[in-house]
Order: C-alpha cells, then sequence, then structure tokens
C-alpha cells in the first residue's frame, strides 16, 4: 500500500469517527432554558426533584388530574431535544381528560445534572417510575414515549415490569434500537451513505430493549405519523412486526413528528382516550 493510500485510508476514518460521533450526538440535544410555564395556560403542577441510582439530580413535574374521577397515571418519556419546558405540551390535555401526568427530564436536560447516554436516561426512567408508584398511585402506570423517549421508555419498562405494574405502553414515533437509528441518519445523505455499516462498531445497542418482545404480556401501541421526518414510520411498522399480542399499530396519514394531536382537530386525542379505557 502506498503512503498516499495510507494517508487517504487515515482521513477517511477520521471523518468516519467525526461523523459517528456527530450521529451520536443526534440522540441528544439538550437545553437547560425554561422555555414555558405551565402557568399561562393555567395549569398547576408540583415541582418534584428525584436522585437515580448513579446520583443524578432528576427534576420533572407533576400534574394531578383536574377531575373528580382519576383515570390513572400517565408517565411520559420525551423526545431528544429541549426539556420538559416544551414537551409536556404534547399531553397538556391529559390532566382534563381524568389522567395524572408526570413528566421528567433525562440528565443534563433543564434542571436535571449529569450528562445524557442511554444508562443514565433509564436510570432517570426508573427513578420517575419508582417514584410515582410509591408516592402517588399504586395502580398500574401507563407509559407513553415519544421519539427518543420510545426507546428509553422500552428498556425503563423491561427493567421494572417484575415490580412495578404497568397497564399500556403507548410509543410514538420511536425506534428500538441506536445502531439501527444511527443506520438511518446515515443513510439520508450520499455523503454519509457508506458510512452505514461503520455505525455498527460505535454505536451501542446495551440499553437499548432489543428484542421487545419481552415486554408482553403487556399491552404495546405503536402510533406514527407516514410523513414524520425525524423517524421514518416503517420503524414503527418494524416494532409493532417483533411486539408479542396484545399490540397495536395506528398509522396517521400526513402525521409529522410531535404534531399528532394537534392536526385533524385533534382527533387523535379521543381515539387515545378510548384505547386507555379499554
Amino acid at each position: 500500500m502506498t503512503n498516499f493510500s495510507k494517508v487517504c485510508r487515515r482521513i477517511l476514518l477520521f471523518s468516519a469517527l467525526l461523523l459517528l460521533t456527530a450521529c451520536q450526538s443526534f440522540f441528544y440535544m439538550p437545553v437547560q432554558n425554561k422555555l414555558f410555564d405551565p402557568v399561562r395556560i393555567n395549569m398547576k403542577y408540583d415541582d418534584v426533584f428525584l436522585t437515580t441510582l448513579s446520583g443524578n439530580k432528576i427534576h420533572g413535574w407533576y400534574f394531578a388530574t383536574t377531575q373528580k374521577v382519576n383515570k390513572g397515571t400517565v408517565l411520559f418519556f420525551h423526545g431528544n431535544a429541549e426539556n420538559i419546558t416544551s414537551h409536556f405540551l404534547m399531553l397538556r390535555w391529559m390532566p382534563d381528560a381524568g389522567y395524572n401526568y408526570f413528566i421528567f427530564d433525562y440528565p443534563g436536560y433543564g434542571l436535571s445534572t449529569g450528562s445524557p447516554t442511554p444508562e443514565s436516561t433509564v436510570e432517570a426512567g426508573i427513578a420517575a417510575a419508582e417514584w410515582l408508584h410509591e408516592k402517588k398511585d399504586k395502580r398500574a402506570l401507563i407509559i407513553y414515549g415519544h421519539s427518543l423517549g420510545g426507546v428509553i421508555a422500552m428498556r425503563t419498562v423491561e427493567e421494572i415490569k417484575k415490580d412495578i405494574p404497568i397497564s399500556k405502553v403507548i410509543i410514538e414515533g420511536s425506534f428500538s434500537s441506536y445502531k439501527e437509528m444511527s443506520r438511518r441518519v446515515l443513510k439520508r445523505q450520499w455523503w454519509t451513505w457508506w458510512l452505514q455499516p461503520v455505525s455498527y462498531l460505535f454505536v451501542s445497542d446495551k440499553y437499548s430493549p432489543e428484542p421487545i418482545d419481552q415486554i408482553a404480556p403487556i399491552p404495546m401501541l405503536f402510533i406514527h405519523g407516514t410523513s414524520d421526518p425525524a423517524v421514518e414510520y416503517q420503524s414503527s411498522e418494524q416494532m409493532y412486526a417483533a411486539a408479542k399480542d396484545p399490540k397495536e399499530l395506528w398509522l396517521i396519514p400526513e402525521g409529522k413528528h410531535g404534531n399528532l394531536y394537534e392536526i385533524n382537530n385533534g382527533e387523535l386525542r379521543q381515539r387515545l382516550l378510548k384505547y386507555l379505557e379499554q
């Protein structure tokens, strides 16, 4: 091999490492600032601070139902960007529908300490579920994960399902493998397409929920917009195929990433509420 060829290989390898590092950062885009105050839309909440197994301080907001009949508690795992001060808006209608609603930040997001990793985010999910079960609701929890929150939620469920009752797992616009999601991101651009096989060497699935069939017999619902630009809807089709019964798949025509409860006059809200009451 000539010196020129060696130099080219080193440049290509270095470029690959840089791109794969960028691909890893795709999973976490935390913001510390407060972006929206629930008080502005007349939502009352409790500030909650929890401690994970590794010692990270996790911040969350607990919204008690506004209705006389308490139908249950939803634990929400949000996506990869910003923090709870924007993501809480996605299910802001839950308390008025009779459900308690708890959303928390991963390490490094908002007021939570530490750094986000596949391991630390799952630890945060476990701490949130344990706190809800011990302090707020002994009934089976409803687990809801959106985008990155979906993969974290599913792994959390696998870790806690023997100790904490769970009634349903709802996964929206998400994926179950960090490796596979990295490959999909690299596949989107012609100049990163060739790096797809390398992603399997540098991205770990140690804290992914694969295989997701071990979540059974807890019912699973997969929701995905068919025009989602962030996570292809085929991801939910694959997870649905891999999951065991009971399971459902809802594909929302023209739905994008995070807007499914706002489009079509919010009709998906009523569909979800009917599903929860089954």
